[in-house]
């Protein structure tokens, strides 16, 4: 009995990702719940599974491929009668089927779904022009070059997008090997004009690459070489750029005397094990989180569409991990019900996978507030950008030994740079201000936090 395996639903808000890696071939015998292959997804790599048992017939994806969520990947041969991966009941199956046996009329390369629209009744056409008779896997390698770039479009798409306006080379095909459709240039207006005029619930973002004025000819001063931009790299450029074009910023700067918090750190992992050991960072996640309680709007999200300041009724830390892939953030859930111990066992774990890239989507989701720290590396202060919707985020440097005025003389002490950039729509300079002194004052006095939390 053949089973169909597809994409399912990995994240909230996920529709596509990148095949990274085949862990299959054709003939392979698989067992249920085995890895078929690893897809990338946001800023994620997800292992897809198959439900059921049986022998691999047929593999309809290669690894680079853009797949969306719903797409036939596999085709399993079973002698058991599960249901497909991703298959809600008989009546879905039935449903699922009929509509495979329709595409397969039209077209005989399954391999990628594409959606098309379905016309409605009394509904115009499109005003898309079509070329006659056009082969529809051809390639047009005859326009205008950019170095030795061609973009993968038939003539048809790329005169409706002279028609539109749109430069080509910015459209970012969701066919085999990155081909541009119709429906891709169409959806490239739609996002950008959300960009432009916020969309019709000011909510939207503008995903892909962003306009840039054009490069020069750089041949004419030496060599050089292109690499594709990872997907995170991408996704990363698309948030900052994002957050940079929309939020109006303002980085406040404070020092904090850590020393009494370090000795007690390195004391109690003198016999800590190597999963409970305490890092500042977990120190400064269970500090921010009940400062966040003690100054709601640093906990909030704006709805301008709305006129609206949300309050955010759960406290969820992101802290910024550095990878050989690029800068991941997973999110303690909740860290306001924690303690610095348990807030720590569970950083150095979230750590760990998201380096080995074994994290999940839902793990990085959800964050109210960011903690990005530096002081692993050094530095005495950098501006983090806030990473929307969240209104702020704080930055941290190396600690160094500093001469203190304690009102009579100079004593050596500890001092931890802090630096706190928020969305000044939201926060006041005289709020910021403020709570980066709490964040101090609770660093060098610990029971601030009993006190005052």
């Amino acid at each position: 009995m053949k089973q169909e395996v597809r994409i399912p639903e990995v994240a909230e808000g996920v529709k596509s990702g990148t095949v990274v890696a085949l862990m299959v071939a054709v003939g392979d015998k698989v067992e249920a719940d085995q890895t078929l292959l690893e897809l990338e997804t946001d800023k994620a790599v997800v292992a897809i599974p198959t439900s059921l048992a049986g022998t691999v017939k047929e593999i309809l994806v290669a690894e680079g491929d853009l797949v969306k969520i719903g797409a036939l990947v596999a085709v399993l041969e079973s002698v058991a009668g599960p249901e497909a991966l991703g298959r809600k009941g008989d009546e879905d199956e039935k449903e699922e089927e009929s509509q495979t046996a329709s595409e397969n009329q039209v077209t005989a390369a399954p391999a990628v779904s594409v959606e098309k629209p379905v016309a409605q009744p009394n509904s115009a056409p499109e005003a898309v022009a079509v070329v006659p008779n056009e082969p529809e896997g051809s390639v047009d390698l005859t326009p205008v070059r950019r170095d030795d770039r061609v973009a993968p479009a038939s003539p048809s798409v790329r005169r409706q997008a002279r028609e539109l306006g749109v430069d080509i080379y910015q459209v970012q095909g969701t066919g085999a090997g990155g081909r541009i459709s119709a429906e891709d240039v169409r959806e490239f207006v739609r996002t950008t004009m959300q960009r432009v005029t916020g969309g019709a619930m000011g909510t939207a973002e503008f995903p892909g690459l962003h306009a840039q004025r054009p490069l020069p000819d750089f041949s004419r001063f030496g060599t050089s070489n292109r690499q594709p931009m990872s997907k995170i790299r991408e996704l990363t450029a698309d948030a900052m750029s994002y957050a940079w074009s929309t939020i109006p910023m303002v980085t406040q700067y404070d020092k904090a005397q850590i020393g009494r918090v370090e000795a007690f750190r390195k004391e109690f992992n003198l016999t800590a094990t190597p999963d409970t050991k305490l890092t500042m960072t977990a120190f400064l996640a269970k500090v921010c989180a009940v400062a966040l309680q003690a100054f709601p709007q640093f906990n909030s999200v704006l709805d301008l569409a709305s006129r609206e300041l949300v309050f955010l009724h759960y406290i969820n830390i992101g802290v910024a991990v550095d990878t050989p892939n690029g800068l991941l953030v997973p999110v303690i859930q909740g860290a306001d019900t924690k303690g610095v111990e348990k807030i720590a066992s569970e950083l150095n774990e979230l750590a760990e996978r998201t380096r080995e890239r074994r994290i999940t989507p839902t793990e990085l989701e959800g964050g109210t507030f960011t903690i990005s720290n530096l002081g692993g590396i050094g530095g005495t202060a950098f501006t983090p950008i806030v990473y929307a919707p969240q209104v702020a985020i704080l930055g941290v440097s190396e600690a160094e030994m500093q001469p203190v005025w304690n009102g009579t003389e100079f004593i050596p002490q500890l001092v931890m740079p802090l630096s706190l950039t928020y969305d000044h729509r939201v926060i006041d300079g005289a709020d910021g201000a403020r709570f980066l002194r709490w964040i101090c004052n609770a660093l060098e006095n610990p029971l601030h936090l009993v006190m005052k939390g």
